[in-house]
């Protein structure tokens, strides 16, 4: 039987029972267990630095915290620690600000009233898929795409066939092992290509690219309810 992985999560936010709060959340799931707590932007870069042979997997960052807030910290931990998805916490839900997270790196957003089951998806996929975008998200994705200014990003023609098709597949959510065996090869191989598209959109991660292929209107999401 396969044993599935544990996965460390990083918490950065200056709330001190919210961040109590996440840890028991966090530790309550068979899968994620809490590996930093940090009160602050600067308390967070520290402990990364401090343990820089044994990163989290994801950190849950705030967007306002006292001496480094979570846009600087995205940005630092999206240069400095590629591998660590970040997944944006905030009360607040302007439009702007969301988009340009996920552009600047930020894999997710999730309201800190998010429901349980919700809030352990989003990590998981987050982890495992790389990415993970909720309905108002989509919202937001869609109301660019139709009012904003149109990105100077690359044009989706000069992808390949075998590129468009793992980008529609990387849209879908898929793994890299769910589209290699849908296209009959190998993860490795797809995880090659999913670099060169990084590279040829000018994307941060793979929620860049679930932008870049919306914004294309290379693929389409439908908004599942209208909680937002």
């Amino acid at each position: 039987m396969e044993t599935k992985s544990i996965y460390k999560i990083a918490v950065a936010d200056d709330e001190a029972l919210f961040r109590k709060g996440l840890d028991m959340l966090i530790n309550d799931h068979d899968r994620l267990k809490t590996h930093i707590m940090a009160a602050d932007g600067r308390d967070l870069l520290d402990q990364l630095k401090a343990n820089s042979n044994d990163l989290p997997d994801v950190l849950l960052c705030d967007l306002e915290m006292p001496n480094i807030d979570g846009v600087e910290v995205t940005k630092s931990v999206s240069e400095s620690y590629p591998d660590i998805k970040v997944i944006i916490l905030s009360s607040h839900y302007e439009s702007a600000l969301i988009l340009k997270m996920m552009e600047i790196g930020a894999s997710a957003f999730m309201p800190k009233d998010e429901e349980t089951e919700e809030f352990y998806e989003t990590i998981i996929n987050v982890i495992e898929k790389g990415f993970h975008y909720n309905d108002f998200v989509v919202k937001l994705i869609r109301e660019k795409m139709l009012f904003g200014s149109k990105s100077k990003i690359v044009d989706l023609t000069v992808l390949t066939t075998r590129e468009k098709e793992i980008l529609s597949l990387i849209c879908e959510q898929k793994t890299n092992k769910d589209i290699g065996n849908q296209l009959f090869i190998s993860p490795r191989t797809v995880e090659g290509h999913r670099n060169k598209l990084l590279e040829k959109t000018n994307s941060k991660n793979t929620a860049g690219l679930i932008i870049y292929a919306i914004e294309k209107g290379y693929y389409q999401v439908t908004v599942k309810n209208n909680d937002w």
